[in-house]
C-alpha cells in the first residue's frame, strides 16, 4: 500500500447483538492507529429475528433459496441498521473516511456443505452514505477453496505480532479463534477452536432469561460437573487437524442438549452454565498445548475477554499445561479494546483489497493461493 487510508470497519458478530465500529488509519504495512471505536446494540426484533432465522436455516442448510423472502427482509433491516451506525460514527469522527469494511450478519456458517452465508446489502449502504463499500469477504476464500474463516490471523499478525516470543490471540466472539503469530520459530497460523459465548448465552438465555452471564458471574458461583466437560471435549471437532472452522450451527442448543442426556445425574443450571464456561477456556487451552510445544504470551479479544470466569479459567489451565510464568491478558494490555479487534480485522481487509494486496489464508482457511478477499461497490 502507497498511503495511508482511514477506513471505517463493521462487525456483526455470530453472537448477533449488535454492531462493532471503528475508524482506523493504516498504510496495511507497517502503520495502524484507532481512532474512534464505538458500538451500537440491536433493536430487539433484529436481535430476535436474526437468532430465530438461523435456527431455521440450521435445520435446513441445503436448502437456503426456501428462506429467500426472510432473508432479504432482515438484510434491508440490518443494511439500514448499519447506515445509522456510520452516520453516526462519520459525525463524530470528523475525518474523512475514504471507504467502509462491511462484514454483515452471519445467518449460516457449514464447512461441511461448503456454504457460508452473510446478509447485509453492500450496494444500499453504499449509496445512503455516500462512502465506497468493500464487502462480502468470504464468498472468495469459500471459491479458492478455503472454509471461509477465520479470516482474522493475518491481521492479529499485523497488529500483535512480536517476534522475540510465541504469542498466541484467541478471539472468542460466538466462536472461539485463536491465531498462532509470527515468531523466530514459528510461521503464521490459526483456526476455529470451538465454542465461544455461543452455548454460554443460549443456556444463560433459557434458564435465566438473560442474553449473557454478565462478567461470568452466574458461572463463577457454581461447580464444573468434570464427567460431562469430559464427555463435551469428546466430540470430533476437538480431534480434528487445522484448517478447521465451525459455527453457532455446530455447537449448538442440539448439540447440547444431546450430550446432556449422558449426565448420570441432576445438575443445576448454575452447574451446567459451569461447565459450560470451562468447556470455552479449556478447549481454546487445548487446542494450544496440541498445536504449540511451548507458549509465552496468550492474548483475548472479543467479547469473551469480558467473562472473568472465561479469563479465570483460561489463565488456571494455561499455567497448569505451559508455566506460571505464563502472560494471560486482553488485547487492552496491547493498547486495543478488546471487542472492538475484529471491525478493525474488515477496515484493515477492506484496505487490501482496495490496493489489491493478496492474502495467504493457506494455512488458515485452506485456501489453494493468495488471494485478494472482498468486492468493491461505490455509489458513484
Amino acid at each position: 500500500m502507497k498511503k495511508n487510508y482511514i477506513a471505517l470497519g463493521l462487525m456483526s458478530g455470530t453472537s448477533g447483538d449488535g454492531v462493532d465500529a471503528s475508524v482506523i488509519e493504516s498504510d496495511g504495512q507497517n502503520s495502524y492507529r484507532v481512532h474512534l471505536d464505538k458500538y451500537f446494540k440491536y433493536n430487539s426484533d433484529i436481535y430476535e429475528s436474526i437468532h430465530i432465522l438461523k435456527d431455521r436455516i440450521n435445520n435446513d442448510p441445503e436448502n437456503l433459496t426456501k428462506y429467500d423472502k426472510e432473508l432479504q427482509e432482515l438484510e434491508k433491516k440490518i443494511t439500514l441498521f448499519h447506515v445509522k451506525a456510520v452516520n453516526e460514527t462519520l459525525l463524530e469522527t470528523k475525518l474523512v473516511v475514504d471507504f467502509l469494511g462491511f462484514h454483515g450478519q452471519t445467518i449460516l456458517h457449514n464447512p461441511t456443505y461448503g456454504i457460508t452465508k452473510q446478509i447485509g446489502n453492500g450496494g444500499l449502504l453504499s449509496q445512503l452514505t455516500l462512502k465506497p463499500v468493500i464487502y462480502d469477504f468470504r464468498q472468495n476464500d469459500i471459491k479458492n477453496g478455503g472454509e471461509g474463516a477465520p479470516l482474522a490471523p493475518i491481521f492479529h499478525d499485523y497488529i500483535f505480532k512480536k517476534l522475540s516470543a510465541k504469542r498466541v490471540i484467541v478471539n472468542i466472539g460466538g466462536i472461539s479463534n485463536i491465531s498462532f503469530l509470527t515468531s523466530k520459530n514459528n510461521s503464521l497460523y490459526g483456526f476455529d477452536s470451538g465454542p465461544g459465548n455461543t452455548l454460554i448465552d443460549s443456556w444463560v438465555k433459557s434458564k435465566y432469561n438473560l442474553n449473557y452471564d454478565i462478567n461470568g458471574n452466574i458461572a463463577e458461583s457454581h461447580n464444573c460437573i468434570q464427567q460431562l466437560l469430559e464427555n463435551l471435549m469428546m466430540d470430533k471437532y476437538f480431534q480434528n487437524k487445522f484448517p478447521k472452522s465451525t459455527s453457532t450451527e455446530y455447537f449448538s442448543k442440539d448439540w447440547l442438549s444431546k450430550n446432556l442426556k449422558f449426565l448420570s445425574s441432576d445438575y443445576s443450571d448454575g452447574d451446567i452454565l459451569a461447565t459450560l464456561t470451562n468447556l470455552t477456556a479449556f478447549s481454546i487451552i487445548q487446542s494450544i498445548a496440541d498445536n504449540y510445544e511451548d507458549c509465552d504470551e496468550i492474548y483475548v479479544c472479543g467479547g469473551g475477554a469480558f467473562n472473568k470466569t472465561i479469563m479465570a479459567e483460561m489463565k488456571f489451565a494455561a499455567r497448569k499445561r505451559f508455566s506460571e510464568k505464563i502472560i494471560v491478558s486482553t488485547t487492552d494490555s496491547l493498547g486495543v479494546n478488546p471487542k472492538t479487534v475484529e471491525s478493525g480485522l474488515f477496515a484493515w481487509l477492506a484496505m487490501s483489497k482496495v490496493s489489491n494486496i493478496p492474502l495467504d489464508y493457506t494455512k488458515i482457511t485452506g485456501s489453494n493461493t493468495p488471494k485478494t478477499l472482498g468486492k468493491i461497490y461505490t455509489s458513484k
